[in-house]
């Protein structure tokens, strides 16, 4: 079964003034920590990716390098993460190839958190999906199973294991 792991960026900076604003804005020095203490809950366990699309915002990108820290992984960068919405999201994910077996996305809120939940299917699991409710925090992911291959991705055909948080 492919597995989402949808990753909301790590603390961040206020927006600095002048140009690339809110997309410039960069990782705080806890959000670095939580970042690579997110990474290793998700690589202990065992929800290393196959690949990382992530958006092209700066605190997304130094996200995604603490939560992978020295190792190697394939990423794609693509602002449908960072302004596409759920759709933009689920757009990129039905392009991943069926052979990756775990893909991580780094985005932002709310776009993560209403992204698992128009993934899990609500008949099984209201009690899980509760944590997603008030949004996912700062460092913190959802990590969902899919029944279907990536290019069928949408709603209903996941289910929630488990929402880590990196602090």
């Amino acid at each position: 079964m492919p597995t989402l792991v949808l990753v909301r960026h790590a603390k961040a900076e206020v927006a600095p003034p002048g140009p690339g604003g809110d997309h410039a804005r960069e990782l705080s020095s806890r959000g670095r920590r939580d970042a690579a203490a997110l990474g290793g809950l998700l690589t202990d366990g065992g929800w290393a990716p196959g690949l990382a699309l992530v958006s092209t915002a700066a605190r997304a990108v130094q996200t995604l390098e603490g939560l992978i820290g020295a190792r190697e992984v394939e990423t794609w960068p693509t602002r449908r993460i960072y302004d596409g919405g759920i759709d933009g999201v689920l757009e990129a994910v039905r392009e991943v190839p069926e052979e990756v077996g775990v893909l991580w996305v780094v985005g932002h809120e709310p776009v993560m958190s209403s992204t698992a939940w128009e993934l899990t299917d609500t008949g099984e699991q209201d009690d899980s999906r509760a944590a997603l409710h008030g949004g996912l925090p700062t460092a913190a992911a959802a990590v969902l199973e899919l029944s279907v291959p990536w290019s069928d991705a949408g709603p209903g055909v996941a289910m929630l294991r488990t929402v880590l948080h990196g602090r």
